[in-house]
């Protein structure tokens, strides 16, 4: 269909008496309330007379809307036609309405590539960040190369399971870890690790009394030494159960519930109805399990103490563009939305909702339990003496009239301008 058919056809429908609003309008008139004057007239009984009509005028309102419905289609299909005819240029109109390649500008090509790069050295690749540099204009600072250096070599140690260099780290920045709001538990985590590999007993038992007797106040250290001397589990009593011949004999005590097989190797073997190799296999995952967990945990205090962001900028952003599906709505938004309401990627909000997960949720969610509005930066949530939250606007609205202190809405505790703190999520 094309301009011309659009047109005839609402012509047609103008024309026609069945589908214009005028004809039933007109034969309600002419027509129905003509014949019902006429029968009052006559010495009819009004209250027939009224109730005909009344039908008559509901079967009008139907045939009106019937026709409305078909000059609203027609009518569509015409201002549907003129768009596909003559296509505007919105471009040419306002820059709001261009939508360049993603990247053309030399500044967002540099700060790309700085991204790049920056993740690059994050992770150590110097290879790709030597070849990087020298095609592009960017360098990567050379404190931050032996940063990123010093990074990768010590989680590069705990993942080899050793855990010295990483001991070491803590003991040069033991203020820093030590230091309040947020004490790091890392220090005490990596002993707990040396301590459970030690075979020997009393090897342990003498390691913990010199590395982890600081962190009793804040950690189980006294529960984790006593609970080894009795977990058949462990590497220290499973060291003295096992002297590593076969049998269950160590050091002449034999363990209750261990049974051998033909030959010197430890299959078939059994602990507590357990096959000794599943025991193995499940100590193996553990450890590495413990050792990814470790890798983490240095990896944040080490971002912590240098002010580097906690995760890498551009797996974050990939991250949620490719696997979180942001990519595809926004996308989707540009080819629906961008003809009428210009590039989207401008944008500071989309007007639909794109699923995040809470660690990826980085700006202020919080609704004031007072107003009902969502905080922002220029009214950001305050947090009273009783410990209950409001936006800013509403505690200087509680403050009018003179008042020096504010009472919380929730309870009857009151708090100062000065004493009430500010909060940032």
């Amino acid at each position: 269909m094309d301009i011309s058919q659009a047109l005839s056809a609402l012509e047609t429908l103008s024309s026609s008496i069945s589908t214009s609003s005028s004809g039933p309008l007109n034969a309600l008139i002419d027509t129905h309330f003509t014949n019902a004057k006429s029968r009052i007239l006559s010495g009819e009984d009004p209250k027939v007379v009224i109730t005909e009509l009344q039908k008559n005028v509901k079967t009008c309102k139907k045939d009106v809307e019937k026709g409305l419905k078909a000059w609203y289609a027609a009518l569509g299909n015409v201002g549907k036609e003129v768009d596909k005819a003559f296509p505007p240029n919105l471009a040419a109109i306002s820059e709001a309405y261009s939508d360049p390649p993603l990247f053309a500008s030399p500044e967002a090509s540099q700060a790309l590539d700085a991204v790049i790069l920056e993740s690059l050295g994050r992770r150590g690749i110097w290879e790709a960040v030597e070849t990087m540099e020298e095609e592009t204009s960017q360098s990567y600072p050379s404190t931050k190369k032996e940063l990123s250096s010093q990074l990768q070599y010590i989680m590069g140690s705990i993942r080899s399971s050793n855990l010295q260099p990483a001991l070491a780290w803590c003991q040069s920045n033991a203020k820093f870890l030590s230091s309040p709001p947020h004490p790091s538990s890392l220090p005490y985590h990596l002993h707990e690790t040396v301590f459970k590999s030690i075979g020997n007993q009393q090897d342990a038992i003498r390691y913990a009394r010199e590395n982890m007797m600081g962190y009793v106040p804040s950690q189980p250290v006294l529960k984790l030494i006593t609970s080894c001397l009795y977990d058949s589990s462990s590497p220290i009593t499973s060291h003295r159960a096992f002297n590593g011949n076969g049998n269950g004999n160590g050091n002449g005590n034999g363990l209750k519930g261990v049974s051998s097989g033909a030959g010197n190797g430890m299959k078939g073997r059994f602990t507590n109805g357990k096959s000794i190799d599943n025991l193995e296999e499940a100590k193996e995952r553990e450890r590495q399990e413990k050792l990814a967990e470790l890798q983490k945990m240095f990896q944040e205090e080490f971002c912590r103490l240098h002010q580097w962001s906690k995760e890498d900028s551009l797996e974050v952003t990939v991250e949620l563009g490719s696997r979180g599906g942001t990519l595809d709505k926004i996308e989707k938004a540009r080819r629906v939305m961008g003809e009428h309401l210009g590039n989207v990627r401008k944008w500071e909000e989309l007007p639909m909702e794109v699923p995040l997960p809470p660690s990826r949720r980085y700006h202020s969610v919080f609704v004031c339990p007072v107003s009902k509005e969502q905080a922002t930066e220029t009214n950001p949530p305050k947090m009273l003496t009783c410990g209950h939250v409001i936006a800013e606007e509403s505690f200087n609205r509680l403050l009018k009239g003179g008042r020096r202190s504010v009472k919380c809405p929730y309870c009857p505790m009151e708090t100062s301008q000065s004493v009430a703190q500010r909060l940032y999520f």
